[in-house]
């Protein structure tokens, strides 16, 4: 990870302390107080976890999804199934006291790769984003995430 005493994201765990994790968005943090661990034990999402020492620092979470190809258009809908299969980027969140740091930059960077890695065992088209606000649709653009007509998500290629 490019922030200095930041752990590379694994799996949040059970005995993982994520009391005080704090964005300052409202809907990130009351997911991770009352979401987090039900959508791992529900295996809904994946939540990756990075910490500083024991102190959650920044996360995101991964999901199966289907994106329905009538609803989009462009590279994404052209010589696809009905169905067409995606990864979600859920959430991503950094903890208030360690923005600056890259954090954000190196979770999205950890969820592209891992996105990349199963695409090539289950298949995948894109890793698809709903951005929060337009800053976070900045954030995202800046990464090569683009929308596709139709749609207020955002894709990134997989392959």
């Amino acid at each position: 990870m490019g922030g200095v005493g930041f752990d590379r994201p694994r799996p949040l765990q059970n005995d993982d302390d994520i009391d005080g994790f704090s964005s300052g968005t409202e809907l990130i943090d009351h997911w991770v107080a009352t979401r987090a661990r039900h959508a791992r034990e529900a295996g809904t999402a994946v939540v990756y976890a990075s910490f500083c020492g024991k102190t959650l620092a920044g996360f995101y979470t991964l999901s199966a999804q289907s994106v329905l190809r009538a609803s989009t258009s462009g590279w994404l809908a052209r010589n696809a199934p009905l169905q067409i299969p995606v990864i979600l980027l859920g959430m991503l969140g950094v903890d208030a006291r360690y923005r600056g740091q890259d954090l954000g930059r190196d979770l999205l960077l950890d969820a592209v790769h891992r996105s990349e890695l199963v695409a090539e065992h289950i298949g995948a088209r894109a890793l698809v984003v709903d951005p929060i606000d337009e800053s976070a649709r900045r954030f995202y653009e800046h990464f090569g995430f683009r929308p596709v007509p139709g749609s207020d998500r955002m894709f990134a290629k997989l392959h």
